[in-house]
């Protein structure tokens, strides 16, 4: 990995864990809000924080519904216990950051975009995810980061699409990033997706392979998995089954448990699959799965031609289930 991308991954750590250290001299603003069965206990840190209250609780709860129908059902504690009271504590900052934790979410907010995908939108929902997928369920060590955090990334854009807080065009626009970020990072073809996350240092040395490898591998399961199943099935069982069998207090999971709750939940066996692109370093095969280019094309100007990306559009969130 280059120097640029060490230090820039190294910053990226240090506006995570510093964003939220607290300062003797901030006056902190506590809100208590309640939308139906959510209640949230927003801590703002500052007067830009607390104006845009209405806008953070609407992004939250969208959230937090959609990964509830998802997942059927509400992120539970530590205990297994589910909840729907959760603290939001939130800063305005010259970059953006998160965290997640059980009842806990942390945003560090800016009108700036991170790598010209995230908005402060879609960064909270990557976040959001995170009570479910992380702290509801978890992985045994950080060789299934690229699960944690690239299927993080993939449910977020797909969440913000469906949730209009990014358009059905650019979902397809923004779904190209990643790929460019997979197939130009310094560790491809060296380095495999569990390895770039099994220590802190090998996930800040291969940010890039880790988050958007993750990213491009979600959106090739789902959409062969659709493909396979004529859009019977999708990742969308898979999530559910993880949820439903591993719970964190219970059980912990590793590769060989996704590669089970594919078969289990969707009855097909990933395990060659696995083999060569998770676990060994063969690069994903995109081109032989979609083309982004055409699918984008087809749906700004063919859409007599849009049925040959049906499952594309599906696993993107442009259509829904």
């Amino acid at each position: 990995m280059t120097k640029f991308y060490r230090l820039l991954a190294a910053m990226m750590l240090f506006w995570a864990c510093n964003s939220y250290a607290h300062n003797p001299s901030e006056t902190v603003t506590k809100q208590t809000v309640t939308t139906g069965a959510i209640t949230l206990h927003y801590e703002f840190a500052d007067a830009q924080s607390l104006a845009k209250q209405q806008e953070f609780t609407a992004v939250i709860t969208d959230g937090i519904r959609y990964y509830q129908q998802l997942f059927t059902g509400y992120p539970r504690d530590l205990a297994g216990k589910h909840y729907t009271d959760i603290t939001v504590r939130i800063r305005h900052g010259k970059h953006l950051s998160g965290e997640a934790d059980p009842k806990l979410l942390l945003l560090t907010w800016s009108d700036n975009t991170m790598f010209g995908i995230h908005t402060w939108q879609t960064l909270l929902l990557h976040e959001i995810f995170h009570l479910w997928s992380a702290e509801s369920f978890r992985y045994q060590d950080g060789r299934e980061h690229w699960f944690n955090e690239g299927f993080s990334e993939f449910y977020a854009f797909k969440a913000a699409t469906q949730q209009g807080y990014v358009s059905q065009r650019d979902a397809l626009a923004i779904a190209a990033q990643p790929l460019g970020f997979y197939y130009s990072a310094k560790g491809l073809g060296k380095v495999s997706l569990r390895e770039a996350g099994k220590s802190n240092q090998a996930k800040r040395d291969n940010y890039f392979l880790l988050y958007h490898g993750g990213w491009v591998a979600a959106m090739l399961l789902d959409h062969d998995i659709r493909h396979k199943t004529a859009n019977e099935h999708s990742l969308d069982k898979v999530m559910r089954w993880m949820y439903q069998y591993y719970p964190r207090n219970i059980k912990l999971y590793n590769n060989a448990d996704i590669i089970e709750a594919i078969k289990a939940s969707t009855g097909l066996d990933y395990q060659v699959f696995f083999t060569r692109y998770i676990e060994g370093t063969e690069t994903l095969p995109v081109v032989e799965h979609f083309d982004l280019g055409k699918a984008l094309w087809d749906f700004e100007f063919n859409p007599e031609q849009q049925h040959h990306h049906v499952y594309l559009y599906h696993t993107l969130g442009i259509l829904t289930d």
